[in-house]
């Protein structure tokens, strides 16, 4: 009697479930390889800012190895940089985790995600008092307070975690920056000046080193790309400290001098940017300094190429007005 003929799909089946149960599943040196593959990938990303398939590699990788201390930290700052109140919390939980031991990038990131939550609440707590935010809270000023409270405490940790950063990487520019950040927000404004100051000092000095190499006859396309970004960057870091300084010495401190000599260094670095112009007049009409602010107004219009009627227009027009005022008012005396 013939034996009944088994259905190709049969076949197939028993076949992979042979193969499976003779498997032992990738061998260390595999599994090693594919943790490194996603740890490269999670790098990429991150350095891209594409901080969502950041955070999707670095779950593969640890997927694989659940210890993996790099993983960890990219983990914690592709959720950082997502910016969501969510996500800030899970990178807060993650980098909390990790040892930071000698490396300043765990309580660097660990202080921006505890910064960030911290601004977070301040702005909640400023809308729940206005009303602009809604609160099921019987007492929205008791709750504004809790949520400036919580905010505060998530601030001043944070300030821990960059100065504990500060100690291992006294020079990196990431960490001053925060230090001027969060000294500014606890109101120490003579102190966040003072991180200003040391993050200019270096940015100034690295820019030169770069700007020394640009001149070497043999570097190639590439590297000199590279080495114009690396200035580029240095000095968009310069400009952003100098109009820091600027708002905090004019609106926080009341020295208006000290904020034009800030503002006088932006526009040595970029003559373009209108607001440069409009900020220095309104200091200049403060410091009774007309002509300067006339000229200064002036600058402004002419680089904003905005409407005659826009309200920014409007308003440089009502500056250049006070000040033919005030001329006119101290030539008559």
């Amino acid at each position: 009697m013939p034996l009944p003929r088994t259905a190709p799909s049969a076949l197939l089946l028993v076949a992979l479930l042979a193969a499976g149960c003779s498997s032992t599943g990738p061998t260390k040196e595999e599994k090693a390889r594919q943790v490194e593959i996603h740890t490269e990938s999670c790098a990429s990303y991150l350095a891209m800012g594409q901080y969502a398939q950041a955070e999707d590699q670095a779950l593969r990788g640890l997927g694989l190895a659940p210890k993996d201390y790099t993983l960890k930290l990219y983990l914690g700052r592709a959720l950082l940089y997502q910016d969501q109140p969510g996500q800030l919390k899970r990178a807060e939980q993650v980098l909390a985790t990790l040892p930071s031991g000698e490396d300043f990038r765990v309580k660097l990131s660990l202080g921006e995600a505890r910064e960030r939550m911290g601004v977070a609440l301040q702005e909640a707590s400023a809308a729940v008092r206005t009303g602009e935010q809604y609160t099921e809270a019987a007492d929205p000023e008791a709750r504004a307070d809790v949520l400036a409270k919580d905010a505060q405490a998530l601030i001043e940790k944070a300030q821990k975690d960059y100065e504990k950063a500060w100690e291992l990487q006294p020079n990196d520019t990431e960490v001053l920056n925060g230090l001027m950040r969060v000294t500014a927000l606890r109101g120490d404004y003579e102190t966040s000046l003072q991180w200003g100051e040391a993050i200019v000092n270096i940015t100034a000095a690295d820019r030169a080193f770069w700007q020394q190499q640009l001149r070497r006859p043999e570097i190639n396309p590439r590297e000199e790309k590279r080495m114009r970004d690396n200035v580029r960057k240095l000095e968009e870091l310069e400009l952003a400290v100098h109009l820091a300084a600027s708002a905090t010495l004019a609106n926080q401190l009341d020295r208006p001098e000290r904020a034009i000599e800030h503002l006088d260094s932006i526009i040595a670095f970029d003559p373009s940017i209108p607001e440069t112009y409009s900020r220095k007049a309104q200091l200049q009409l403060k410091l009774g300094r007309y002509e300067e602010a006339i000229a200064s107004i002036d600058a402004y219009m002419r680089l904003a190429g905005l409407d005659f009627e826009h309200p920014d227009i409007q308003r440089a027009w009502r500056i250049r007005r006070d000040c033919e005022r005030a001329l006119a008012a101290r030539d008559d005396a």
